[in-house]
């Protein structure tokens, strides 16, 4: 289980069927890597989420 999706089961309780994830910001401010986003969107698509994942970079 991944931790910081503990929201997960308030949503699901609400039949909302959709989650947005986005990379970029959470790993700017909260230094989580790519393997730890797959996680998350692993862990959503497993308990009958659809994911929009948002993956952007910098413009440096």
């Amino acid at each position: 289980r991944v931790p910081c999706l503990c929201s997960i089961e308030m949503l699901s309780s609400l039949n909302i069927p959709w989650v947005i994830l986005n990379l970029f910001e959470r790993s700017a401010l909260l230094n989580e890597s790519n393997e730890f986003f797959r996680k998350k969107v692993a862990y959503a698509l497993s308990q009958g989420f659809k994911v929009i994942a948002g993956v952007s970079e910098t413009l440096e």
